[in-house]
């Protein structure tokens, strides 16, 4: 592989990152990892990938600052910490195939309950559910969502699918979402990024390569934005891509090949 080539791909891929992070809260890793995984081995490319997510994450709290729903977000995190902290020590040894079409298959469930709420529940008001109900699933998608992200960096699958049942609609959806998750992820990369280096997969070796990413990173979180702001008002829209996304990642990750033996060395074909 060329050096030009190799940083091409990286380059495309940071500038991804940061559109997907700052416009849409998630879809990352479905394309990211596996463009990656063209120039690097498998776990260096889930090593590579974090570091990357973690900056979106700081730069969007800039970004998105006060738009977060804490109430909506609050029961995932103490799940996503336990299911990150459990899914490190298993990360070499696991099997992916059949974790992602799981991953695939819920993604798909989720479709036409969103567009059931968005038809015949359009006055389900989340905020009317018990509390324990609320609690619980909070707990069970944060864990869920802790587990699929350090295994592949998948876990935005879990939470637009929590977000976008639990979150009241309004007129600034887009940016709600975004703020959460973004408030979600901050603390999820953070604990991945103690857990990854504890583990010796994220090292020195891997951070000397993310500051020339810097500039496309950056870049993809203002076109992000730009594009995100664009959605106020057009929520319906909004929600449609993302309802897309969410097709297309979970159609893929369903078709995943089902490996003959178990890999050693494969944590991750694809955010």
């Amino acid at each position: 592989m060329s050096p030009l080539r190799r940083w091409t791909v990286l380059t495309v891929a940071a500038f991804y990152i940061g559109l997907t992070k700052s416009g849409f809260a998630g879809g990352t890793g479905i394309l990211v990892t596996p463009l990656l995984a063209m120039v690097f081995p498998a776990k260096e490319t889930v090593a590579l990938v974090l570091p990357l997510l973690f900056l979106s994450d700081i730069i969007n709290f800039k970004l998105y600052w006060g738009t977060w729903n804490l109430r909506v977000v609050a029961p995932v995190i103490p799940g996503a910490i336990l299911g990150v902290a459990l899914a490190t020590r298993l990360l070499v040894r696991l099997r992916d195939d059949a974790l992602k079409r799981t991953i695939g298959g819920l993604a798909l469930l989720f479709l036409p309950i969103q567009v059931a709420r968005m038809t015949l529940w359009r006055d389900l008001d989340p905020a009317l559910l018990p509390l324990a109900g609320v609690v619980a699933l909070g707990l069970a998608a944060g864990f869920l969502t802790g587990v699929f992200s350090t295994m592949a960096h998948l876990g935005g699958v879990i939470t637009t699918i929590y977000f976008l049942l639990m979150l009241p609609p309004e007129a600034k959806l887009s940016a709600t979402l975004v703020g959460t998750a973004t408030l979600l992820y901050f603390v999820v990369n953070g604990v991945k990024l103690i857990t990854y280096a504890r583990a010796g997969i994220v090292h020195g070796g891997i951070l000397r390569q993310i500051p020339p990413l810097l500039p496309p990173l950056g870049l993809g979180l203002l076109v992000g934005k730009g594009v995100n702001r664009w959605f106020e008002g057009r929520e319906t829209a909004f929600v449609a891509i993302i309802l897309a996304i969410v097709a297309v990642m979970g159609w893929k990750l369903l078709r995943t090949p089902r490996l003959s033996a178990p890999a050693t060395d494969r944590p991750s074909e694809s955010s």
